[in-house]
């Protein structure tokens, strides 16, 4: 045997070797328990629980309103949702609502049985707006639908008194930039 076919066949003894240590480590890594990983972070909560007094006021700052489009006029739901907020409410989502909604000119909804919050919303749309329970939630805080035959909102209160004790669900601090004047 000469020395080129020693250094050959010690190369590929290396070679193998590698290639059996590579095998060995991968075969392990591929069937090992995964490590501890961290318990996947829960969301951060958007609002605080307030009790209100009988009596006591909820303010539009303390309503977060997620408005939504059942009509067939671009940027509706957003522009009402820029109104709200120049009125002091706390914006949440906007979006198209539901396609078997048939609203035509303004619905509120809440999940909250005789919501404080929810009616003092409706009352931005107008005396006659009546606050409906859903079970259905489609954005956070109260739910506002509009439709092709709202224009604009009503002269309102920006706060309202609340018959009996209540508990609330407070909008924490927002991305919201501080009420814009309404002009």
């Amino acid at each position: 045997m000469g020395r080129r076919a020693i250094t050959t066949a010690v190369t590929m003894l290396a070679l193998i070797g590698i290639l059996v240590l590579g095998a060995v480590w991968g075969w392990r890594s591929l069937f090992a328990e995964l490590p501890e990983s961290p318990t996947a972070a829960e969301p951060a909560p958007t609002c605080a629980t307030e009790t209100l007094a009988a009596g006591q006021r909820v303010r539009a700052r303390q309503v977060r309103v997620s408005v939504f489009n059942a009509g067939t006029r671009s940027g509706l739901a957003g522009d009402t949702l820029d109104r709200l907020r120049r009125r002091g409410f706390t914006a949440g989502d906007t979006g198209n609502a539901p396609s078997d909604l048939d609203v035509r000119r303004v619905q509120v909804w809440s999940t909250v049985e005789d919501d404080p919050r929810a009616q003092l919303v409706a009352r931005q749309f107008g005396k006659k707006t009546r606050v409906r329970f859903s079970d259905e939630d489609l954005g956070p805080g109260v739910d506002v639908i509009v439709g092709d035959r709202f224009d604009r909102l009503s002269k309102a209160p920006r706060s309202l008194r609340v018959r009996e004790a209540r508990e609330i669900c407070v909008p924490l601090a927002s991305n919201d930039a501080d009420v814009i004047p309404e002009g």
